[in-house]
């Protein structure tokens, strides 16, 4: 226990000082899920004499070298992403990568301070704020890819200056990055009023940690539960019909889309689910079609033409389905009052496309 109070006292983080941002914020938030940097002092200085004997730095002193816990990404060369390999990264970072066209791996967006720490300690920190993780490699290892997609990466390309899209159509002042910036001091601000800049630091450390808790929670507890599910209705697809392209889900409400892709691509699923079934919270049937992957609106296959804008009993008529409820005017989605009566209304218009 004394070692242990020993090792808190001299282990240290150390960031900039100065106006602060979401990233050095985050990061030391991060650090601080940490077992060995739980209870680490905090020192915030630009001075190389002040950083140079504390245990971890992030966000300053001009190196990347994960063997000697330096964690900057301001210096001239540095291009490091999510999934990269990392063999060559050390001062001056990667001499064989300049930029996006020559990154390694799937993502392309350079990495800030916070991104650093959640690259090499990030399933960690996963498995500190939800340690049933550390029990299923498989899920961990989405979590990790999925927060760094849904959560990590947007931080990172913001801090390093790179804009969401080329050309944007209006400023977004509610992302994490703009309340943080508005945590610092304002420039006429009579000094010596209100909180010390240390104390707005840990305000905006706090407010990182939240969002980055409270994304994190969403994917650990309703994505990936929902995820299991789409696998499991992925792999009893031909119980639902032999041609396997209708999936039936038990529950209404859950977020089948992007697992639905990414599991048929891992699965090899081949030829692609058409439409989803599932119970809406009033009882009834919906029959849903699959959009093409990075579209919103275009189906892999829409419900029949005839049946577009129709409800009810000239709906029925129309399809031959007794109970048929509606059809959606762009066909994309349409009701049942049964299961069994959805299901017919996917299998006579996959039959219709053959």
């Amino acid at each position: 226990l004394l070692a242990t109070r020993a090792h808190d006292i001299m282990t240290s983080i150390g960031t900039h000082s100065g106006a602060f941002q979401a990233d050095e914020a985050l990061g030391v938030w991060l650090l601080r899920r940490l077992p060995q940097y739980k209870s680490a002092s905090l020192t915030r200085s630009r001075d190389p004499d002040v950083l140079k004997p504390l245990t971890i730095v992030i966000d300053v002193a001009g190196l990347y070298d994960h063997d000697q816990l330096r964690y900057d990404h301001h210096q001239r060369g540095f291009f490091e992403t999510f999934d990269g390999e990392n063999k060559a990264a050390r001062d001056g970072g990667r001499p064989d990568v300049t930029g996006p066209d020559s990154a390694t791996g799937v993502f392309k967006t350079k990495l800030s301070a916070s991104g650093l720490v959640y690259k090499h300690y990030g399933r960690e920190i996963l498995c500190a704020l939800h340690p049933t993780l550390r029990s299923s490699p498989d899920a961990l290892e989405w979590v990790y890819t999925k927060m760094y997609r849904d959560f990590m990466e947007g931080l990172d390309a913001n801090d390093n200056g790179i804009e969401i899209a080329d050309q944007v159509r209006y400023k977004d002042g509610t992302s994490l990055p703009m309340r943080v910036a508005r945590l610092n001091s304002r420039w006429n601000e009579p000094a010596g009023s209100g909180p010390t800049e240390t104390e707005r630091f840990e305000q905006a450390s706090a407010l990182c940690g939240s969002e980055f808790g409270a994304a994190l929670e969403y994917i650990v507890e309703c994505e990936l539960p929902a995820r299991s599910l789409v696998e499991e209705a992925l792999q009893a697809r031909h119980s639902v019909h032999p041609c396997g392209e209708v999936l039936c889900l038990s529950s209404g409400g859950c977020p089948w889309k992007t697992h639905l892709y990414e599991l048929e691509r891992s699965l090899g699923v081949e030829p692609l689910v058409k439409f989803v079934l599932y119970p809406d919270t009033a009882g009834m049937w919906r029959v849903q079609a699959v959009t093409v992957e990075g579209t919103a609106f275009t189906n892999r296959l829409g419900l029949l033409e005839p049946w577009r804008g129709v409800r009810d009993a000239e709906l029925a008529a129309k399809c031959g389905i007794p109970g048929a409820k509606f059809v959606h005017a762009s066909g994309f989605i349409g009701g049942h009052e049964t299961n069994e009566g959805a299901l017919q209304m996917a299998l006579k218009t996959i039959e219709s496309s053959r």
